[in-house]
This record gives C-alpha cells, sequence and structure tokens, in this order.
C-alpha cells in the first residue's frame, strides 16, 4: 500500500463490520501519516456479528465521494501501479458501465495453479462467454474497478447476509480487462470466500444461464452423462427440461450419443492433459454461439 499512497491521491473508505481482529489498531498508526495528505474514511458498527461482506462494502461506497471506486481486500497486495492502470482504461472508454479487472499472481505461490492458469489466460471474448464456470466470476473481485455511477445504477451488492456469493451476482449484472498483473491475491483457509456454500454458487449460476442462454434456445444437448451432467438437468426448470435432446460423454460406457449443438458442456477444464480440450476444438464449434462451458 505504502508506494501507491506516495505517488496517486486516493480517497480511502474503510468500514468496520463487527471485525475482531487487529485491523483498527493498524489502521490507527497508519491514520497520522494519511491525513497529512489523503482523505480517510472510518467507518463501521459496534456489534460483535458481522453483517456481511456486501453490506460492509456498500457502506464503504456509501460513505466515499470518489468518481471511481477501487475495491481491495486487506488480505491481498495491491501493485503500484494498479490504480493509474485502470483509472486511464476507465477515462478511455466512451461509456461508464463496465467492470475492469486485471490479471493477478497468488499468495502463496502455487496456490490454486489450475485457477489461476484458466484466469490469467482467457481471451476478452472468453470474459464474456466462460461466466458460468465453478471458478467464478470470469474478473476476480479483489481486481474490480468501476464508476461510482454504474455502480448505483447496478444497486449495489446483495446484503441478503453471510454466505451469499455477492460478487457473483454483482458480475452478472457486467466488464473490461486490464491484461497485466496488478494484484497479489492471496489464498488461505480462513478468507471469506470460503464461507460460501457451493450450492448457493450453483443455484446463482444455474439461474443465470437459463436466463441468458437456454431460455432463448430451442434445443439443447448436455455434454457430460455423469454426475455433473445429471445434476445441470435436475437443475434446470421443466420448460427447459424438455429442450434437453441427448447427452453425450467421451466414455461410451455411459452413453453414445454425438454432440449436436447448441451444447451446454459440464465437464471440468484441465483434468485430462489437454485430451478434451483437445478434442473439443477438433470439433470446429464457436464458444457463445455453439457451446456454453458449465463445469
Amino acid at each position: 500500500m505504502e508506494p501507491i499512497i506516495e505517488n496517486i491521491v486516493i480517497e480511502l473508505s474503510i468500514y468496520n463490520d463487527g471485525s475482531s481482529d487487529e485491523s483498527l489498531n493498524v489502521i490507527e498508526r497508519w491514520r497520522n501519516r494519511l491525513e497529512m495528505k489523503y482523505k480517510l474514511i472510518i467507518c463501521g458498527h459496534k456489534d460483535e456479528e458481522a453483517r456481511g461482506v456486501g453490506y460492509g462494502k456498500n457502506r464503504a461506497v456509501q460513505n466515499s465521494s470518489g468518481r471511481f471506486l477501487c475495491f481491495q481486500d486487506a488480505d491481498d497486495l495491491m501493485c503500484p501501479n494498479r490504480i493509474q492502470k485502470q483509472y486511464c482504461v476507465a477515462l478511455n472508454q466512451s461509456d461508464d458501465a463496465i467492470l475492469i479487472g486485471s490479471k493477478y499472481e497468488r499468495i502463496p505461490e502455487g496456490s490454486t495453479d489450475r485457477y489461476i492458469q484458466w484466469a490469467n489466460n482467457l481471451t476478452e471474448a472468453q470474459l464474456y462467454t466462460q461466466i458460468y464456470l465453478a471458478h467464478g466470476p470470469t474478473l476476480i473481485m479483489p481486481t474490480w474497478f468501476c464508476s461510482r455511477a454504474w455502480f448505483h445504477r447496478l444497486g449495489g451488492f446483495d446484503e441478503i447476509a453471510q454466505g451469499h456469493c455477492e460478487d457473483l451476482t454483482f458480475f452478472f449484472k457486467h466488464l473490461r480487462h486490464v491484461n497485466e498483473i496488478l494484484l497479489y491475491y492471496r489464498y488461505h483457509p480462513e478468507a471469506t470466500t470460503f464461507s460460501v456454500h457451493q450450492d448457493v454458487i450453483w443455484s446463482v449460476r444455474i439461474q443465470e444461464i437459463q436466463s441468458n442462454v437456454i431460455d432463448n434456445l430451442q434445443q439443447l444437448t448436455i455434454w457430460n452423462a455423469g454426475k455433473q451432467g445429471r445434476k445441470f438437468y435436475r437443475s434446470l426448470n421443466d420448460r427447459n427440461k424438455q429442450k434437453v435432446i441427448c447427452f453425450c460423454d467421451m466414455d461410451p460406457k455411459k452413453i453414445t450419443k454425438v454432440a449436436i449443438p447448441p451444447i451446454i458442456i459440464c465437464v471440468k477444464l484441465g483434468l485430462t492433459n489437454n485430451v478434451f480440450e483437445t478434442n473439443l476444438a477438433s470439433l470446429n464449434l464457436r464458444e457463445g454461439i455453439d457451446y456454453w462451458l458449465f463445469s
């Protein structure tokens, strides 16, 4: 944080959502230094029970006044040039209705390698087409930068409760990308992301792929006749279940149907030494038109 503060004028809005660690003491040690040059906003409540990530972030935004919002989690490290890079991208857009993210590295090194390889190698098109995967948003929340006006138009983060994927539901409402590493994303077992049950995330993803994709299809094939494919089918509403014309699978013991587009692919990537990905590429299907990934 220090080199960023020394070079870029920022407004720092912090909301204490009933924290019980040393966060406020750390901030107090920085207070005099920050207030000499920058506007420091510290708010919060004194209840022992936290009101949720979405609630805290919305209050921090509410108490600030900047034209743009740059989100930063306390346990991650921001690169010194992050705000400048994303600010320049925002200024060069004709429309403020965008969500700007970036590449990132994990701390400690080697954490969630398959996830990082996926997220840091997405094409501009895949930022939009691969939004239904179990990995979560194609732009991770700690890298987000957006305009205040657009944030308010979307209604901010959901404040349902703890254990809700407020970042995913917000993400499904827009985006833009800086093709550089601007954040070091810390991985640890106590991270808030692990408090969100997978069933909650699954439900949000199902709702989005139905409303954005399947509701507009006349028929579809589910690629995966195993556990994930069957779960996906059972999660569809009755109207969309009737659109499923067949299941297909690489394992002939499960089913022998040929993949007929449009296809929803419920197969995890990066687990077959590229065999599945090579097979998919050989079919010359167009992602976002002939198939969508949901795994």
